[in-house]
């Protein structure tokens, strides 16, 4: 009994076994482990990336900081947005809110370099403009133009321009800051107010003449200069000296030729003495210098003045020409040219009594 039981189980697990063979063989089902596919290559993947403003970056430390201090995180807040400008202030003076535009605009010490964009002296914009740190109150236009009329009538034309309205302020304005801001109204009056002040300060020159007496300005780039012809009567005249023109006799010889007038018999011997050393005068005082080497650079210790020695009048006037100042001055054209047009006219060679038709006259 014990075998059969036996063998009925088995035969029932056999059956079963059957049964799964079977069902095996209609569907195979493939029982081995799946293979696992290849990761693809890292190369290949895409690789993340970070916004613009979340992105890290390590900037070089720069030469001699600390290596162990720690670096500065770049911030990843938005920029704060700058509030706009204001379009009108009010003035401390008339307090009065007046448009921006009436007011002179701030700048800071970096952009005084194109002097030009300045509208007022530079150390004048602290007085009166508004700081974008201080935010104090600025000074509109009006009142700095009321202020120069007010100063015109007060303390006259030569303090017009001396000083802004801040107390205290001695800055000089120069005449194109004054014409800018003065009221229109009071513009001739002050026009008239500096013209004896102009007269008197300026290089005028008052023709020699008397019965003309002209007054002009003498240009000293003119050819020719210190040789000027008057406007109203034609006449001719020395402007450094201040008479007729000397020909063929330059400043420095005329004007040592009026001392030699005053001075005695042993003077005169003495400057026989200096002239036999080359010696020369002083275009300023006429003191007898004597040169003994460099440039022709001087420099009088008696009256402290600089001249070039090559046109400085001789002890002895006569023995050695001077050279006219023209010839010096280089930016100036050489020679008049009413003497050029005359010596032209009189079948002389204009050339030949230029610096450099000298200079190859006495080489050959």
């Amino acid at each position: 009994m014990a075998r059969v039981k036996g063998t009925a189980r088995t035969s029932g697990t056999s059956g079963t076994r059957h049964g799964l063979r079977s069902s095996t063989a209609a569907n195979p089902i493939d029982t081995t482990a799946p293979e696992a596919e290849p990761e693809p290559s890292s190369a290949l993947q895409p690789q993340p990336t970070l916004p613009p403003t979340l992105r890290r970056t390590r900037r070089r430390r720069t030469a001699g900081a600390d290596p162990w201090a720690p670096r500065k995180r770049a911030s990843t807040k938005a920029p704060r947005p700058r509030a706009p400008a204001p379009t009108h202030y009010t003035c401390r003076i008339c307090a009065e809110e007046q448009p921006a535009a009436l007011f002179i605009k701030w700048r800071a010490n970096s952009t005084i370099y194109h002097r030009s964009t300045v509208e007022v002296p530079f150390p004048c914009i602290a007085h009166l403009c508004r700081s974008p740190r201080l935010k104090n109150e600025p000074v509109c236009k009006p009142c700095i133009g009321a202020a120069m009329a007010a100063r015109l009538d007060t303390l006259g034309p030569r303090k017009v321009g001396s000083g802004c309205i801040e107390p205290g302020c001695e800055t000089e304005w120069h005449w194109t800051y004054v014409l800018r801001y003065f009221p229109a109204e009071h513009l001739e009056r002050y026009n008239h107010a500096m013209l004896p002040i102009f007269m008197e300060e300026s290089a005028t020159l008052t023709c020699v003449d008397a019965a003309c007496a002209a007054v002009g300005l003498a240009d000293r780039s003119a050819s020719g200069f210190p040789q000027v012809v008057c406007h109203t009567c034609s006449a001719r005249m020395c402007a450094s000296c201040n008479v007729p023109w000397h020909m063929g006799v330059t400043c420095s010889e005329f004007s040592a030729a009026r001392v030699d007038k005053g001075m005695t018999d042993p003077e005169k011997a003495t400057l026989q003495i200096m002239q036999e050393r080359d010696g020369k005068r002083c275009p300023n005082c006429h003191m007898v210098i004597e040169k003994d080497g460099g440039c022709d650079s001087m420099y009088c210790m008696g009256c402290r003045t600089y001249f070039n020695w090559a046109t400085a009048a001789s002890a002895v006037l006569g023995a050695k020409p001077a050279m006219p100042q023209a010839e010096v001055d280089y930016q100036m054209r050489r020679g008049c040219e009413v003497d050029n047009l005359a010596a032209l006219a009189a079948g002389k060679d204009v050339a030949a009594e230029t610096p450099a038709g000298r200079r190859q006259r006495n080489a050959g």
